[in-house]
């Protein structure tokens, strides 16, 4: 980067403002999106300002970003030892893979580690934008304007509350844009501003633009002047109130409980249903249904009768997921009353009022409470659930004929109807026909609706009418629709390649923002009612499915190798049958070391987690050290360079890179050249402080060479002699 020299105690203040504005960016990004480690990506812009603060060259800065960045991606999403032999191929087959993907433009199939990697190079691509405006263009109003739009666009059209941002926002680019006016009206007046000069310029600004901005914040809002125009704007977009025929509106949304005929548009509906105070988003399931009919979705027949479930206690598979996991706490607080509980996936215990008793239809998973013998609602109620991670090393060893180890009987979860076209099945079949795995298998068709070419649209919805299939019309003609379009024809097309599946209906996380209390709460509305899929995965169960375009799947997946499926002493799949209690722990001393990085640092990580204080001190110290070798790299760099250069041919093209390295010394000497200073005119100074001629001559050559082209008889080699006396002598 070519920019001018800035004061470091000024561009560590301009870094910090700018550091608050890309925070900005990136806490509705953490908001609306399942990303929950913003830490790894603030660390990432602090340690990229640093390193422009300290000058540091690309070649240092560029590896150590790169290292932190794989460091992110173990940290996040790879549960094994830091560049392990199973870590590194891991990584890299997930990268190859997903370029792939990208240069076939199915952007919708890239994995997450794939993801977050493109995300840190936008970042590290926005944070030199931002380098390059303060440092040369000494002006941010560009990215300040586009800060401000991001913020004013998500406020509106979003659930996210950009209350304080904005007032962030405005306190800090403000500050910004004051500053670098100051700092560029002193460069083109060629003026050095001191500390005391600055600062009677800046504090000034730094009051007027906090206190009038505060002012601003606690001033009475008197509304308005004109109605709102974004609910015009959605109608207009999503043709409420234009559209006729298939399209017209036939119901509002929320959950219902006939799903006999599925299809039609419907309008929204803002009515809050219930709130959670929850730590992270959640889907909300209420129950399932298990017959397709072609038109729509019936649950026959229910033969079990309900469990009794005392309110606090454990239920069904709930000790199971419980160990291992990291419990977690929701309050639900009910505003309109459901025919069924809410609850979210890990569900383990509900905590209610003690004189009532809960009951559960285990073949739709509907939950409701009773009293006296007759149906209660409840206004609030608790609930424990715990964090549900699946391997996807396991999940990827999964066969077909693992299903043959199941005790359940899945012929309702198979079942479709006698005059389900053919080519619903053909379709299905193409999709899933390469891979192996079920897991796969069901992510393929999961995948499929993003390249599909369908879209995803509550208004212009066809309703099948005579003897067209649902599912079949949404696949091959309209190829538009919302949730139920999607989630149905995944199902179907799941049970038609004989993986066992069934549809889901809930409510999608909501709404984010913080209560009084500073917690997390999700507010959900009838907006929010949605359907998606849960399939049948052998050893593991049922796992959810998120087919629709625009939502995101939440289940978590651990991209781990910690066990190698392909070792012959793996458990297989009859082994994960039998109780933990006759499995016998395999000695310490016995388990196969990785062969990597990991375990060889393993003994030291072990010995600094029992001494965290050696540890730090260590740390610290390291840091110094390594501080004191950069600070003092006038005394050790000239002579590296001397002795890298002796060892290659002398020419015109290496006298420009000793002449350039000679600059950089003499500054480091502090023997310093202003802006305007010629470059005969500081040899004249670097020669009247060193004495003789050394730096006349070698400034003579090198602007031979630049302005005159002559670069072929001169002599190199005793240039390069003089060179070496100077900066060596500049090395103090």
């Amino acid at each position: 980067m070519n920019e001018g020299k800035i004061d470091v105690r000024f561009l560590m203040l301009m870094y910090a403002l700018a550091f608050v504005l890309l925070w900005e960016w990136l806490l509705p990004v953490v908001e609306l999106t399942d990303t929950e480690y913003i830490g790894i990506f603030l660390w990432f812009i602090g340690i990229s300002f640093l390193f422009g603060l300290l000058r540091m060259k690309w070649w240092i800065a560029v590896p150590l970003k790169i290292i932190y960045l794989f460091w992110s991606l173990h940290f996040v999403f790879f549960k094994m030892p830091f560049f392990s032999k199973e870590s590194v191929s891991l990584l890299i087959s997930d990268l190859m893979s997903n370029f792939a993907i990208i240069t076939t433009g199915d952007w919708g199939s890239i994995t997450n580690p794939m993801r977050t990697v493109l995300f840190f190079v936008l970042l590290w691509m926005t944070i030199y934008l931002i380098r390059h405006w303060i440092e040369v263009r000494k002006s941010i109003l560009l990215f300040y304007v586009m800060t401000v739009v991001f913020i004013s666009v998500l406020d509106t059209f979003s659930s996210y509350a950009a209350d304080g941002a904005v007032f962030r926002v405005m306190v800090t680019g403000l500050l910004l844009i004051g500053l670098l006016t100051i700092s560029r009206l002193s460069a083109k007046h060629g003026r050095k501003m001191n500390t005391g000069m600055f600062a009677a310029f800046s504090l000034p600004l730094l009051f007027a633009v906090i206190g009038s901005s505060a002012f601003a914040s606690v001033m009475p809002d008197k509304g308005p002047a004109w109605a709102d125009p974004i609910p015009f704007l959605k109608s207009v977009v999503q043709g409420e109130g234009v559209g006729s025929g298939s399209g017209s509106v036939v119901s509002k949304s929320g959950y219902d409980p006939d799903d006999s005929r599925l299809g039609g548009s419907f309008s929204q509906d803002d009515t809050l249903i219930f709130s959670a105070v929850v730590p992270k988003k959640q889907y909300w399931k209420i129950e399932t249904k298990n017959t397709y009919t072609g038109k729509g979705w019936e649950q026959t027949p229910v033969e079990r009768s309900p469990v009794n479930i005392v309110p606090g206690s454990l239920f069904g598979a709930s000790s199971d997921i419980l160990e291992g996991s990291d419990v977690l706490r929701a309050e639900v607080t009910i505003q309109e009353q459901l025919p069924y509980l809410v609850y979210p996936y890990g569900t383990s215990k509900i905590h209610t009022r003690t004189d009532v008793v809960l009951q559960n239809q285990e073949e739709t998973g509907q939950f409701w409470a009773m009293k006296d013998s007759e149906k209660f609602e409840l206004d609030s109620f608790g609930i424990d659930l715990s964090e549900q991670n699946f391997s996807l090393k396991a999940l990827q060893e999964t066969s077909m004929d693992d299903y043959s180890l199941e005790s359940e009987d899945f012929t309702q979860y198979l079942q479709l109807p006698n005059d389900l076209p053919e080519r619903v099945s053909e379709l299905a079949t193409q999709i899933t026909g390469s891979e192996e795995s079920v897991y796969e298998k069901a992510k393929s068709i999961e995948r499929y609706f993003n390249r599909g070419g369908f879209s995803y649209d509550q208004q212009d919805v066809a309703i099948p009418k005579g003897n067209e299939d649902y599912v079949d019309q949404f696949l091959f003609d309209t190829k538009r629709g919302y949730c139920d379009n999607f989630s149905t024809s995944m199902v179907v097309m799941l049970r038609a390649v004989d993986i066992p599946a069934r549809w889901v209906k809930g409510f999608a996380p909501g709404e984010t923002e913080r209560n009084s209390k500073g917690k997390t709460e999700h507010k959900i509305t009838n907006n929010e009612a949605h359907s998606w899929v849960e399939a049948y995965i052998p050893g593991f169960g049922w796992m959810p499915f998120e087919p629709t375009i625009g939502f995101s799947n939440l289940t978590d997946i651990d991209y781990d190798l910690e066990t190698d499926m392909s070792d012959p002493e793996t458990p297989n799949m009859e082994e994960r049958e039998r109780p933990e209690k006759e499995k016998e722990e395999v000695p310490a001393a016995t388990k196969s070391d990785d062969g990597g990085f990991g375990s060889f640092f393993k003994p030291i990580g072990d010995f600094l987690s029992k001494h965290k204080w050696i540890g730090i001190i260590g740390s610290v110290l390291i840091l110094y050290i390594v501080w004191k070798i950069y600070s003092n790299r006038g005394k050790w760099v000239p002579r590296l360079l001397v002795h890298s250069y002796r060892k290659r041919k002398a020419d015109w093209n290496l006298y420009k890179k000793q002449y350039k390295s000679l600059l950089k010394q003499l500054e480091r000497f502090g023997i310093k050249r202003s802006d305007s200073m010629t470059l005969s005119e500081y040899a004249k100074t670097v020669d009247t402080y060193f004495g003789g001629r050394q730096m006349g001559m070698l400034t003579a050559a090198y602007e031979q060479g630049i302005y005159g082209g002559y670069t072929s008889n001169l002599d190199w080699t005793s240039l390069q002699e003089i060179w070496e006396d100077l900066i060596i002598r500049a090395t103090g």
